[in-house]
């Protein structure tokens, strides 16, 4: 064995993010009962943070329709861990990329010159027409579609596998939703009528299937969760879903902090008494947003210690004043799986005025994975 693979198998690194196969399938199955929809779980931007290879793999024997992704990039990764389950690129995809072999994914289309570039050099390929129903940001738009179905028509052996859209708001049925709910319906008439048959018709996102209720028999027949995926509900009020991330991190090292004495960058936090101060291995390289100064939490045991100053590179700050034990080498859990823990994604999110999805993208693709 040589010295680097010796090295490999015993480094012990300070950063860790665990993933619960577990927690994946349960919310894969209970967002599938709980709507009556077919899933096809929402894989992209390294499958929100949790590890694009690492969830596929423990979705692969689901039996999911399709994964998907946003580029062929990612799906390239997927072909590389042997994943089974069909994959639809969701972004754009440049032609030349395109050109040659013949590829084994499926594609969302959105504009006449993408249809046309993906007949031309994957004839084979699965398509997804995605129409463009409010939102206006990727899509064909509604009075483009009696152009597009026109193409369609005109294309020998094209196969149109899925008709599809997104929500901008689902969880708010207002004139806009309502609106982009009346123009899908619209849409699948239209290629219902034209003779087109998608197998897939799909609308919903995450708010989307925990919201079913409201949009039942007018969205389709599939939904493409992402976040909820994972276990989180961006509202914060399901607690049936389970979080399947933790990232946790290592004590480095431990301070006396006398009354008045200042710590991290431009001395933001000043201590007003004598207390003590952990330094924890993760920074905002690693994902600990750097908004969390000075008012968001990590986990050492049972006590949340405050961030104190601010997040650093490759490090952070905390309050381990009450933790009477503590020691170098003390696992810290930088954000925690325990849906209203004050370090949870949504909690996180809320002190800084963003999104759980933000905070889950930013996690270092770098920061070893696995799954328990």
């Amino acid at each position: 064995m040589d010295m680097f693979s010796l090295l490999k198998r015993k480094y012990k690194p300070l950063n860790r993010i665990e993933v619960s196969s577990l927690a994946l399938h349960h919310n894969y199955n209970y967002l599938a009962q709980s709507s009556g929809l077919a899933i096809a779980p929402a894989l992209k931007s390294n499958a929100y943070g949790h590890g694009l290879g690492l969830v596929a793999k423990a979705l692969d024997p689901v039996g999911a329709p399709f994964f998907c992704v946003d580029s062929i990039y990612e799906g390239y990764e997927l072909l590389k861990e042997k994943i089974k389950t069909p994959i639809l690129i969701m972004g754009y995809v440049d032609p030349d990329n395109l050109k040659g072999k013949k590829l084994p994914f499926l594609y969302a289309v959105s504009t006449k010159e993408m249809l046309e570039a993906v007949y031309r050099y994957q004839p084979h390929a699965g398509i997804h027409i995605f129409v463009d129903t409010g939102m206006h940001r990727e899509g064909v738009p509604m009075d483009a579609l009696p152009a597009i179905i026109s193409q369609i028509q005109s294309m020998k052996g094209v196969h149109i596998e899925g008709l599809m859209s997104h929500f901008a708001a689902a969880d708010v049925y207002g004139d806009l939703t309502k609106e982009q709910v009346k123009n899908f319906q619209i849409a699948q008439v239209l290629f219902h009528t034209s003779g087109i048959q998608p197998k897939w018709i799909h609308m919903a996102n995450s708010l989307g299937v925990l919201h079913y209720k409201k949009y039942r028999g007018k969205i389709g027949n599939l939904a493409r969760p992402g976040i909820a995926t994972y276990g989180i509900d961006p509202l914060n009020k399901n607690t049936v879903l389970q979080p399947a991330l933790t990232f946790s991190s290592t004590l480095v090292q431990i301070k006396d902090l006398a009354k008045g004495e200042s710590s991290g960058y431009d001395f933001t936090f000043t201590a007003k008494k004598d207390m003590r101060i952990g330094v924890v291995a993760a920074g905002y390289n690693d994902g600990v947003d750097r908004r969390l100064s000075n008012v968001g939490f990590m986990k050492i045991g049972e006590t949340f210690c405050k961030i104190l100053g601010r997040v650093s590179m490759n490090l952070t700050m905390i309050d381990i004043s009450e933790i009477k034990d503590s020691k170098v080498g003390n696992k810290v859990y930088v954000y925690t799986n325990v849906t209203l823990a004050k370090n949870s994604f949504n909690a996180s999110a809320i002190m800084v005025d963003t999104t759980a999805y933000t905070l889950l993208v930013q996690l270092s693709p770098l920061t070893k994975r696995i799954v328990v």
